[in-house]
C-alpha cells in the first residue's frame, strides 16, 4: 500500500482486512482501504495488484478510463492479475474457516 500511495503522493487512511464475499477490496472517500483476508492465500502479485487498484481510487473514485490509467501506472500488468482473479477467485471464496461442529476433545 505504502509503495503505491507514495507514487501518487497520497496517504492511505486505515487499512483493514475483512471476510468479504463480493469484493477483493474497497477504498472509502476518506482514504480507508479494506482488503479481503483471502488475498493472503493468492500469489503475492495478486495482492499487490489489488493494493494498487485500491490505492488508485485515492486519485479516481470510480472505474473510468482515468482510473485505469492510474491503475496501469501503479501496476502495469493489471489485466493479467484481473484475469487471474476471474479464473481462480471463486476457489479462494469457497474457503471457509467455520468452527468445527463439535468442540475439540483432547485424547489421552
Amino acid at each position: 500500500m505504502d509503495r503505491h500511495a507514495a507514487v501518487l503522493g497520497r496517504p492511505v487512511g486505515r487499512l483493514t482486512f475483512r471476510d468479504t464475499r463480493s469484493r477483493w477490496g474497497s477504498c472509502s472517500s476518506a482514504g480507508d482501504i479494506m482488503l479481503s483476508w483471502r488475498l493472503m492465500m493468492a500469489p503475492p502479485e495478486i495482492g499487490d495488484y489489488v493494493a494498487a487498484h485500491e490505492v488508485a481510487h485515492l486519485a479516481e473514485m470510480n472505474h473510468s478510463a482515468a482510473f485505469w490509467t492510474v491503475c496501469a501506472r501503479l501496476y502495469p500488468d493489471h489485466r493479467a492479475a484481473r484475469d487471474w482473479l476471474r479464473t481462480h477467485g471463486d476457489a479462494l471464496q469457497r474457503i471457509d474457516f467455520a468452527p468445527p461442529a463439535a468442540p475439540f476433545e483432547a485424547r489421552a
